[in-house]
C-alpha cells in the first residue's frame, strides 16, 4: 500500500547534500586549525617560560643571584647552571648561528620543540646580555637559525631575554605600546632582530593569541 512507502531520497540530492557539506568544511577547516595550532602553541609557550624560569629560580637557590654567574659560553651555561633543571633529549653547545646568536646551547625538549640561550644576545647590540629563544617547531640547521622572510617568526618563534635584577626571563620591550609591538612582530624582512615581540604580545595576552595577531 502506498501508505507503507518509505520517503527516500534521489541520488541528485545525496550528491547535492554532500556537496554542500564538503563547501562548509573546505570553508571552515582551514579556521579550526589555525585555531588548534594557536592553543596548541600558546601552550607550549607558556610552558617553556615557566618551565626555564622555574629552571633559574633553582640554579640561583644553588649558585646565588644570576647578575653573579660566571660563564664564558653557552657550554658554561648549560653544563655549569642548567642542565640539573632543565629535562632535555638532546643538546648541542657553543653553536654558531647566523643572525642573533654568536653562540647558542640548543635545547631539543621532551615535546620536540627546541630552547636556543645565548649569552651573547644579537652581537654586539647588546653585549652580554643573555637571550633565550623557544622555537615551538625546530628551525636549527647547519648553522641557519631560521629564515627571517615568510610567515615563521610569528607562528614558531619567541624572545626572552634576561632580566639581571628580577633573575628571570622576560620577553623584550614590556614597555612599548601595542603599535609598536605588533610592528615589530609582523614586519617579515627586519633583519637582526624581527620578531622580537611576538611573544611580548602573547605575554602581554594572558598567553593568547588575539585575533588581530600576525599567526
Amino acid at each position: 500500500m502506498r501508505g507503507d512507502l518509505v520517503p527516500a531520497f534521489t541520488l541528485a540530492e545525496v550528491l547535492i547534500t554532500l556537496g554542500i557539506i564538503g563547501i562548509v568544511a573546505a570553508m571552515t577547516l582551514p579556521t579550526l586549525i589555525a585555531k588548534y595550532q594557536k592553543n596548541v602553541t600558546a601552550v607550549k609557550v607558556k610552558k617553556f617560560y615557566s618551565v626555564f624560569n622555574q629552571a633559574f629560580k633553582l640554579a640561583q637557590l644553588e649558585f646565588g643571584e644570576f647578575k653573579y654567574w660566571q660563564f664564558q659560553d653557552s657550554s658554561d651555561l648549560y653544563y655549569k647552571y642548567l642542565k640539573k633543571y632543565v629535562k632535555v633529549l638532546d643538546v648541542q653547545t657553543n653553536v654558531q648561528i647566523s643572525g642573533s646568536f654568536t653562540d647558542g646551547v640548543v635545547m631539543t625538549l621532551a615535546d620536540g620543540s627546541q630552547a636556543v640561550c645565548s649569552k651573547n644576545i644579537n652581537g654586539s647590540l647588546y653585549g652580554d646580555k643573555l637571550g633565550c629563544v623557544y622555537l615551538a617547531k625546530p628551525l636549527i640547521r647547519e648553522n641557519e637559525f631560521w629564515d627571517y622572510s615568510g610567515s615563521k617568526g610569528p607562528r614558531y618563534i619567541f624572545w626572552f631575554w634576561m632580566n639581571e635584577n628580577k633573575g628571570q626571563l622576560e620577553p623584550p620591550y614590556l614597555d612599548r605600546d601595542d603599535e609598536f609591538l605588533h610592528y615589530r612582530c609582523s614586519y617579515q624582512n627586519l633583519p637582526g632582530n624581527g620578531y622580537f615581540t611576538c611573544s611580548t604580545l602573547l605575554y602581554k595576552n594572558g598567553w593568547e593569541f588575539k585575533d588581530d595577531y600576525p599567526w
